[in-house]
């Protein structure tokens, strides 16, 4: 749940800008502050430019400079639209937690650089627009599978190097010499999956699977339910190594995502879960099918169709494991 707007608690004097240490306790100087037109900004105060990296951070909304103070210098962001400080309350904090490990300011400085240079990247690809529900919904189902089928059964940082979906490939995972693509559908919808591509279907490896998850709308209150943030929260607590969590979270990026408080307005439960295998007969289309000159094509499969190609979870389960 958001907390309440840190620099609306701030005590105004009016005369240039006024500030507040986050956290007394930290070894590191981190402010909340208000400019005296009423920006909103974050303040670092640290001892050494050196330690910053010449090559210049743009975030849209959002103004980083370096600035030198009577003590040293200080790297300050400042929000352009304060109706936007939810978004830069996210971003902020996102800073405070990846520096909390840090032992030593040159090291929280990298981290920092390194952590904007990932929400220029997010910003880039996705401006302030919201992922749509249909790929909220894919990235769940992706996300799901990812969690019930490969952390159980390999290590954090192997089971993430099997998700490829993020980087746009075929298929959205590959481990040895299966692919897997992963469909969501809603329960109420009709009774087929959307195919968004000739490739899609048509892998190189010697398996492949599709793995299709129903999800149904569900309320807050059921305890089972789960949102978008809730699931990632679940595989990143699930995971001891900050590297591999630094990984996911660079997955997460690439498909647009960063931890809104509308990603948790959505609760959803899993209602089936099938797999089919796909070989010869599989109701699809092949690149050798398609007319000279053709380079792009969506199309949808009925479900029903599938069925002679269904093989257990079970079975479907000891396939990935003995990859």
């Amino acid at each position: 749940m958001m907390k309440n707007n840190p620099w609306s608690l701030i005590k105004r004097a009016g005369k240039g800008f006024d500030s507040e240490r986050i956290d007394p306790k930290s070894k590191f100087d981190f402010f909340w502050a208000v400019s005296k037109n009423g920006k909103y900004q974050f303040f670092i105060e640290h001892t050494h430019l050196e330690d910053w990296p010449t090559k210049k951070i743009i975030l849209a909304g959002i103004d980083i400079q370096q600035f030198q103070t009577s003590t040293g210098f200080r790297l300050a962001l400042s929000l352009s639209e304060t109706n936007d400080w939810d978004i830069f309350y996210i971003l902020c904090e996102d800073l405070l937690q990846a520096s909390d490990n840090s032992q030593e300011e040159k090291g929280m400085l990298n981290i920092v650089y390194n952590r904007l240079l990932r929400w220029q990247k997010l910003f880039r690809k996705l401006g302030k627009k919201l992922l749509s529900d249909m790929e909220q919904q894919g990235l769940i189902g992706e996300l799901y599978f990812l969690k019930n089928y490969l952390l159980t059964s390999f290590s954090d940082t192997e089971a993430l190097s099997f998700w490829r979906g993020p980087f746009g490939e075929q298929q959205d995972f590959g481990l040895g010499k299966t692919a897997i693509e992963v469909k969501s559908k809603q329960g109420t919808s009709a009774p087929y999956i959307q195919i968004s591509s000739i490739d899609q279907l048509d892998s190189q490896l010697e398996y492949c699977f599709l793995y299709v998850i129903t999800l149904n709308s569900a309320p807050h209150a059921i305890h089972e339910a789960f949102s978008l943030n809730k699931i990632i929260e679940d595989i990143k607590s699930s995971m001891n190594d900050a590297n591999d969590i630094d990984i996911f979270e660079n997955l997460l990026s690439e498909v647009g995502y960063m931890n809104l408080p509308e990603y948790s307005e959505k609760n959803y439960l899993i209602s089936n879960e099938s797999v089919f295998e796909i070989k010869d007969g599989f109701p699809r289309l092949l690149a050798q099918d398609i007319p000279t000159g053709i380079t792009s094509i969506q199309y949808k499969i009925e479900i029903k169709e599938c069925k002679p190609f269904t093989i257990t979870m079970e079975d479907f389960r000891n396939r990935i494991e003995n990859e």
